[in-house]
């Protein structure tokens, strides 16, 4: 029984952990599911790093649009009426798709990120490339031929504080530009060095003038456009841009005032300081899409840029598990979780704690489960009947003997073993078992005479059928019809049954499952070179336990349950094979621990 102390130094403890929580803390742990088939456990990601991107793409694939390789800032745009659900958010990360059907493209992007504002008098109303007077955050040009951008993929680069008056190559700080839904963000790459079509879209509709918006800066000076007004005439390109922003949670204690939304539109063509009329002339830049890429298959987003970088789960004060972040696509959804494999029956309590710049969070609170296990479902012996004949004559020595029972169900979801054994009734029995996931055995005659050594006579057998979940152990048929019996009779055949041609066989291991040895029986119809090997589920060898020429006829190998290195093994599911030049067979045992 715990003390009065014990209970005040675990309510500090956990009341210490709730007061100590902050933004890098995951949040609202919860179990989703558990028995000892495995626990599902589900958390939010900490408030400071809970992502979500805007875009205007639908994010599906059509393929790559060039633009007679003139340069161009290839973006999307988002004014004030839309950015007021993500005021006062922190920017990070600018993810984009680029495409080179011919696989020549030198193609370059640098990713940029604007912010204009139509209140200021004199500001541009469009990014301002060459000036870049109102950049806000940038990131290093990349490139597909040196491989730091993949074609058709998405490619996540984490965006830079742009230091005015400075170099790109300059922008090292990680982005601190807090969104202010009063101002217009434009956000992409300006691309150039390019010959073919390097620029993803996806499968359309436009969003015309937001997901589809083109700079161009040839030597007139820059103007803004979009990709259907740019396109070649007669071609219809209703594609936006493969391009999204992702945004965490900032600082919003700066943020607490009111918010002007400006309905105005941002498309004027008057200069406010004069009031003399600017038109701003279309140049004639062909814009061409290549083929589809129809057979290009876009790789899961990877944000390099991510600041969680683990979530470490913690089963009973001990790791029991290490998550990434799930960034493999651009849901908003904060929630993040694991599944665990089996348990034991048992109490387990459960916490995260998240690995950020900052070092290791706090933990989140803690969740407690009691595990138990339910035991396999009854089953019945169906066939053959009690007190059955079975009759071995020489045109039915190879027949086989169908030994069948019903279905156990598991509710835990856990795979069912079914443990079939066979006993010659005698003042000394001899056995043989095997273990199986089917509901059906069938040995023929022959090999039941092998397999017990008989000559000719009459012999009485006992056969019975377990279930096992690794935990609990059932009987078929409970306590009336548990076990049945049978006659085996070798009498018509003429002759000893031990003197017909050998036969070929690997034995089910006995006992099965098994702690801390086993052994395992086989027959060979002729001397020659046999290879016994354990391995694991996924292929591995574990230990060679028989390497030697044999004379015909049967053996027996144990295995002890240790690798070749000596050392035990967990328990689990293990198979082990027999190999000749003339024979093979493989077979699966359970080791118990």
């Amino acid at each position: 029984m715990k003390t009065i102390s014990a209970i005040l130094t675990n309510l500090f403890f956990i009341l210490n952990m709730a007061l100590s929580q902050d933004g890098n803390t995951p949040t609202d742990l919860t179990i989703d599911a558990a028995s000892v088939g495995g626990v599902t456990l589900s958390w939010d990601t900490p408030e400071n790093y809970r992502k979500e991107w805007i875009s205007h793409s639908n994010f599906s694939w059509q393929g790559g649009i060039g633009a007679s390789s003139a340069p161009a800032f290839y973006c999307h745009k988002f004014p004030d009426s839309l950015l007021a659900p993500y005021h006062g958010m922190l920017i990070k990360d600018l993810a984009f798709v680029p495409a080179n059907e011919l696989g020549s493209d030198s193609a370059s992007f640098q990713p940029l990120v604007f912010e204009t504002d139509s209140t200021i008098i004199g500001q541009p109303l469009i990014p301002d490339i060459a000036g870049r007077t109102n950049l806000v955050l940038s990131a290093p040009a990349l490139s597909l031929s040196d491989n730091t951008t993949i074609a058709g993929a998405w490619n996540t680069i984490e965006l830079k504080d742009h230091v005015p008056g400075y170099s790109l190559e300059n922008d090292i700080q990680p982005s601190s530009y807090v969104i202010d839904s009063t101002k217009t963000l434009w956000f992409g790459y300006w691309m150039y060095d390019y010959i073919d079509f390097p620029a993803g879209a996806d499968t359309g509709p436009a969003n015309e003038s937001l997901g589809n918006v083109l700079i161009w800066c040839p030597a007139t000076g820059c103007f803004e456009s979009t990709l259907n007004l740019s396109a070649q005439e007669g071609l219809d390109l209703n594609f936006d841009w493969l391009i999204a922003l992702s945004l965490v949670q900032g600082d919003r204690s700066n943020s607490q005032r009111e918010i002007l939304l400006s309905n105005s539109d941002f498309f004027q063509t008057s200069n406010i300081n004069t009031g003399n009329e600017i038109v701003y002339e279309r140049k004639d830049v062909n814009v061409k899409m290549g083929p589809n890429l129809t057979n290009t298959t876009l790789q899961p987003l990877v944000n390099e840029g991510r600041d969680i970088s683990n979530y470490f789960v913690f089963e009973n004060g001990v790791v029991a598990d290490v998550v990434q972040p799930d960034y493999s696509n651009f849901s908003s959804s904060t929630r993040e979780g694991t599944i665990l494999g089996p348990r034991l029956p048992g109490t387990y309590s459960y916490y995260v704690r998240a690995q950020t710049a900052d070092g290791l969070s706090d933990s989140s609170n803690i969740v407690s489960v009691d595990i138990s296990n339910n035991s396999p479902g009854s089953f019945m012996l169906i066939a053959p009947e009690d007190n059955a004949l079975i009759s071995v004559t020489p045109s039915n020595i190879n027949n086989p003997n169908t030994f069948i029972w019903t279905n156990s169900v598991d509710t835990d979801g856990q795979e069912l073993y079914y443990f079939f054994e066979m006993c010659k009734v005698s003042d000394s029995e001899i056995c043989f078992d095997t273990t199986m996931t089917e509901r059906i055995y069938q040995p023929t005659n022959q090999s039941i005479i092998d397999s017990f050594s008989l000559g000719s006579g009459e012999f009485d057998f006992l056969w019975s059928v377990q279930v096992t979940d690794g935990i609990d152990t059932l009987f078929a048929g409970g306590e009336d019809d548990s076990i049945r019996y049978f006659t085996f009779s070798t009498t018509q055949l003429g002759v000893d049954p031990m003197h017909l041609p050998q036969e070929y066989s690997l034995k089910q291991n006995y006992p099965n499952p098994f702690n801390p040895s086993t052994t395992i029986k086989y027959q060979i119809a002729k001397s020659e070179f046999v290879n016994i090997s354990i391995f694991d589920l996924n292929g591995n060898k574990i230990s060679n336990i028989l390497n030697q020429h044999s004379r015909a006829g049967k053996g027996s190998v144990s295995w002890n349950g240790k690798n070749e290195m000596g050392q035990n093994v967990s328990g689990g599911i293990y198979l082990y094979t027999i190999e000749t030049p003339s024979f093979s067979k493989t077979k699966k045992m359970i080791l118990l621990k």
